[in-house]
């Protein structure tokens, strides 16, 4: 997460320049809809496979997106680091404390 923070802040400064709280909703608007757009791609290709192997209405296999689909997911992590890190959120500690409640629950 730091590795990724510094580089956001590194290319992008005037990104992380947050004057007050609308700022900081705009940046996390930017953000959540660009998590969403990775996330949409991501099951886009999905869906193509779904398609071609479940209902045999195409031709792409899991194999033939596998590559595209490591991209579309990194690219769902970075958003996340970088929304986590904009809200200062230890992902980590917070993966650690869903988890029990997860175990809890389930």
């Amino acid at each position: 997460m730091e590795m990724q923070i510094a580089f956001s802040r590194e290319k992008f400064p005037q990104f992380w320049e947050i004057r007050d709280g609308r700022d900081l909703a705009l940046r996390l608007e930017y953000l959540t809809n660009a998590l969403a757009g990775e996330v949409g791609e991501a099951a886009n290709l999905v869906k193509k496979v779904v398609r071609g192997v479940v209902y045999g209405r195409g031709d792409v296999r899991l194999e033939d997106v596998r590559e595209q689909l490591v991209e579309e997911v990194t690219d769902v992590f970075i958003y996340l680091l970088t929304i986590a890190g904009l809200l200062g959120i230890d992902l980590e500690k917070a993966y650690f404390q869903k988890l029990e409640k997860n175990k809890r629950r389930f």
